[in-house]
């Protein structure tokens, strides 16, 4: 790979690779995402410090752990709907696509949680706030139907319901 500063990563969309001198690093963060992420982590490795934008660099791993957590609370909110809806239509014919549908939620919620997301999940009251957002998409598509609500439930008795009830 090239030195970052010389050259940043081809990709394989580009013909020839961008080079630092034709392209700064805040173009090329606007125009080839995937090449600005290969020259930032080069410049990383080879700790040349200079080279980096850091401003972009700064705003993207924030963004990670704002995307992690906007994970967890999306995947918590799927699971806790289609709890309700277990709860509400025991005798429905979609059951067994729902308790899928929950276990799938479940695996993909266990691969990203970590110590930093439980606390925050937590400090923030999210499970409060995402069932108050599940009640009121299912109120919307079953008017007619009375949900009862949840007790709070940490992550992890999230992760193992039905386990944990």
């Amino acid at each position: 790979m090239p030195s970052p500063t010389n050259q940043a990563p081809a990709t394989e969309h580009a013909s020839t690779p961008v080079t630092v001198a034709s392209t700064s690093r805040g173009a090329l963060y606007d125009n080839d995402f995937m090449a600005w992420c290969e020259y930032q982590a080069e410049a990383l490795r080879s700790q040349d410090f200079g080279n980096l934008d850091l401003a972009n660099l700064i705003e993207e791993i924030s963004d990670m752990g704002r995307e992690q957590f906007n994970k967890t609370a999306s995947l918590t909110r799927q699971i806790i709907i289609h709890i309700l809806k277990l709860q509400a239509f025991p005798n429905d014919q979609a059951t067994e696509h729902w308790r899928d549908e929950i276990e799938a939620f479940q695996d993909n919620l266990d691969d990203i949680i970590s110590g930093s997301i439980r606390y925050r999940f937590q400090q923030q009251e999210t499970f409060a706030a995402q069932q108050a957002k599940a009640l009121r998409r299912l109120q919307r598509k079953y008017p007619d139907t009375k949900f009862q609500a949840l007790e709070a439930m940490s992550l992890d008795e999230i992760i193992n319901w039905p386990d944990s009830n």
